[in-house]
């Protein structure tokens, strides 16, 4: 029961991520996600291409890799599981530091600590 819901929460969350990187990416003034320009004053970025590229590499990526390899069994999943989230952890910390408060950085800390946990709980030892 664990590892479902951890494959489903990774694999919708890396979907996700992914979508949505694409989407600020390829129109990086962020109208396609209603994503305000403005948030990105006092940062290092000069529009929504480069947060968008991060989100789809890291987060779309990473969870789509994670959310895979754990559906898979392979080696060492549940590790890769609880690295997606902490790094899920980081990413929305950066992301708080540098555009302030945004609703969506709340749901994803809240899903990333959900991984990691969900994680946690499976056996160290898989297949």
């Amino acid at each position: 029961m664990g590892q479902r819901a951890l494959v489903t929460l990774e694999l919708v969350t890396g979907a996700a991520g992914l979508a949505g990187g694409v989407l600020l990416a390829a129109v990086p003034d962020g109208s396609l996600l209603w994503a305000d320009p403005a948030a990105l004053a006092g940062t290092p970025f000069s529009d929504w291409r480069v947060p968008g590229v991060l989100l789809a590499g890291l987060v779309g990526g990473g969870f789509l890799l994670a959310g895979w390899w754990q559906w898979r069994g392979y080696r060492h999943a549940r590790g890769l599981s609880m690295a997606a989230g902490a790094g899920l952890v980081c990413f929305e910390a950066a992301e708080l530091a540098w555009i302030g408060f945004q609703p969506l950085e709340a749901l994803f800390a809240t899903v990333s600590v959900i991984v990691i946990g969900l994680a946690w709980r499976l056996p160290k030892t898989q297949p």
